[in-house]
């Protein structure tokens, strides 16, 4: 077995300058293009209840799409930040699909459904 190697921070400094590494760490925290942020749900059709119910309040929205066909169909809703009463109620429906997927800008990020929607809740809805 490989012993662990130390890191050496002065390598990291001869390979990267002071003033540019403080630029990409300004870029990270405070980007100078404000993207809008948005999730998504994605959810296949399932025989129950629920799936009825939530694709009922999904074709309200203007952002709802549907794919593919027969067992590959995907539905698939999209909310803005500003929308986020109607995703709360969207969710409250959806919650008890089983192949429900919560995407954060699009991404599958741990903890998107657990973590994500209810920091969200907290901060924009109250």
């Amino acid at each position: 077995m490989k012993k662990r190697e130390k890191y050496d921070h002065s390598i990291l400094e001869k390979s990267i300058k002071r003033e540019e590494l403080e630029e990409r760490l300004r870029e990270i925290f405070f980007p100078k293009e404000k993207g809008e942020f948005f999730i998504l749900f994605r959810f296949r059709p399932e025989i129950s209840e629920a799936y009825e119910k939530t694709l009922r309040e999904a074709r309200k929205s203007p952002t709802y799409k549907e794919y593919g066909e027969g067992k590959w169909k995907t539905h698939e809703v999209r909310f803005e930040k500003s929308q986020v009463k109607e995703l709360k109620n969207f969710f409250n429906s959806a919650e008890n699909l089983e192949e429900l997927e919560v995407l954060v800008q699009g991404k599958r990020i741990p903890y998107g459904r657990d973590l994500w929607l209810p920091l969200l809740w907290f901060y924009l809805y109250s």
